[in-house]
């Protein structure tokens, strides 16, 4: 080692030349040492031997900084940054040139980037990263769940491989309507948005109206429930409830009943002038099994964002059928029939005194109350309401295919299927058969779930006849001698004349 002071005095020329090969020696060697040179200056080069650190004196003078470690045994060097404590420590490999961040741990950088199966934090929470497992694949988290897979064929996105290719609730965004708005309804039914069922026995009077108040976020519309007469004092027996029900095909992504169960959230925006508690239930109407969550509408006229987790359920496998399957359900009044027991925070066998426990929003209570909802998504998967998927928006044509699997009608879309409404989309069946019969025949759009009920109008009267083409005449129409199946459906009439009608297919489940 060598040290000393870039002076030279003024002295005869040996020793002159001593104190010149002395500082020469010095700065030869970067003024290596157990200790600080004895003389220093701003800028200054010291190599530390004692620690193995090269540092470089601070422009006042008065403190040196380290730069780097010198590993003497591995022959390498390891640059860091220090304030009280090292904080980063990266190391040049002599050989192959890697970057390793030792202290962080597992990053090193030769030919590729190599995390050593580690997670790569993007965040400083830690609930968003890039890990490389061991199924030859990239997985790209946010909030601990999977959002992407970097595979060899591509980039499959988001949390997006646990979502089916369409979405699980039809005609979540409320966009469909071909029923038509409802007014007067004081008993259970399929309402004007398609695919939605109101439960209700003796709770009031009802108006469902297809509503332009909405979240914004890309929806264009809500269903609007409006209490139009009042039930201030439900009896022990009395609900009222929305719900909708999925086949047990579409479900198959829960693995219900399987130990590999999985968890699932289901989220929408929801609008009431009424704070207070509801709850959601899924039912599973095959094993007669049920999970519940309460839920609190905090401010009234307010458009929330609700996001309800439920469970796995090992037990009870869901049939693989066009059959009904699960039911979501949304409790806004019931008696206590419904809410005198324990909620079912775990899935359970179902009991009715455990239905709704909690629910005090008793939207019944006065002709002022009204309840809007859209945006329904349920996702495979445990979700907050930041890390939710986004809403899976279909086309107008896709998500009124999804519908008319269930519901078709041959009014145009925006007439509500009624006696005496031509709306010129009405049927003609033309006499055959030797002039004793009248025949017609229609394709549907979809496959249907299953056969349908056929229910026929007359365009040009308020009765269940028909009418002949260019007449005042109608006939009586035999909607018992109808055949239908789920493609298509045929009808006839012990007649002569041919007629027009209106006819709606149903097969819900």
């Amino acid at each position: 080692m060598s040290q000393h002071d870039l002076d030279i005095a003024n002295q005869l020329f040996p020793a002159t030349r001593t104190d010149l090969n002395n500082a020469l020696k010095a700065l030869g060697s970067t003024n290596s040492g157990t200790s600080v040179p004895s003389t220093t200056y701003a800028n200054q080069l010291w190599v530390d031997t004692t620690n193995n650190k090269l540092n470089i004196r601070n422009e006042d003078n008065d403190a040196n900084i380290e730069i780097l470690e010198l590993d003497q045994a591995n022959d390498t060097v390891e640059y860091f940054k220090s304030d009280s404590v090292r904080t980063a420590l990266i190391e040049f490999t002599d050989g192959d040139d890697a970057l390793s961040i030792a202290d962080g741990g597992g990053l090193t950088v030769s030919t590729s980037l190599d995390m050593n199966g580690k997670e790569l934090i993007l965040d400083l929470d830690g609930d968003s990263s890039i890990t490389s497992d061991t199924d030859d694949q990239i997985d790209i988290k946010v909030g601990n769940t999977d959002v992407a897979h970097i595979v060899n064929t591509g980039v499959s996105q988001g949390a997006l491989l646990n979502r089916n290719p369409t979405p699980i609730v039809i005609n979540g965004d409320m966009r469909i309507a071909q029923r038509g708005d409802q007014t007067g309804i004081t008993a259970g039914q399929y309402i004007n948005i398609d695919r939605f069922f109101i439960n209700m026995v003796n709770l009031g009077t009802w108006s469902f109206t297809q509503s332009t108040d909405n979240p914004g976020n890309g929806f264009g519309n809500s269903l609007k429930i409006d209490c139009t007469t009042a039930d201030a004092s439900p009896s022990a027996g009395d609900n009222f409830y929305l719900s909708m029900q999925t086949e047990g095909q579409n479900l198959q992504i829960m693995e219900k009943g399987t130990a590999t169960a999985r968890t699932s959230t289901l989220c929408y925006y929801i609008k009431s002038n009424k704070t207070g508690n509801y709850v959601v239930e899924l039912w599973d109407r095959t094993n007669d099994r049920h999970v519940a969550k309460l839920v609190t509408i905090s401010s009234a006229n307010t458009w929330e964002k609700h996001v309800c987790n439920f469970p796995a359920d090992t037990s009870g496998a869901l049939a693989n059928t066009n059959a009904r399957s699960i039911m979501i359900s949304w409790a806004f009044d019931s008696g206590t029939n419904f809410t005198s027991g324990t909620l079912p925070t775990t899935w359970a066998s179902r009991v009715d005194a455990n239905r709704f426990v909690g629910t005090n929003l008793g939207l019944g209570d006065n002709t002022a109350n009204e309840v809007l909802i859209t945006g329904v998504q349920w996702e495979m998967g445990t979700f907050t309401s930041d890390t939710t998927p986004p809403f899976q928006f279909e086309d107008a044509g896709t998500s009124l295919a999804r519908c008319q699997r269930y519901f078709f009608k041959t009014f145009a879309q925006g007439t509500t299927p009624a006696q005496n409404t031509s709306d010129n989309n009405y049927l003609l069946a033309v006499g055959t058969d030797a002039g004793t019969q009248s025949h017609g025949s229609l394709n549907f759009p979809v496959l249907m779930r299953s056969s349908p009920t056929i229910t026929t109008f007359n365009p040009f009267a308020s009765n269940a006849s028909a009418r002949q083409p260019n007449s005042t005449t109608d006939v009586a129409y035999q909607s018992t001698t109808a055949r239908d199946h789920s493609v298509g459906c045929t009808f006839q009439n012990t007649t002569t004349q041919s007629y027009h009608i209106h006819l709606t297919a149903v097969a819900e489940l």
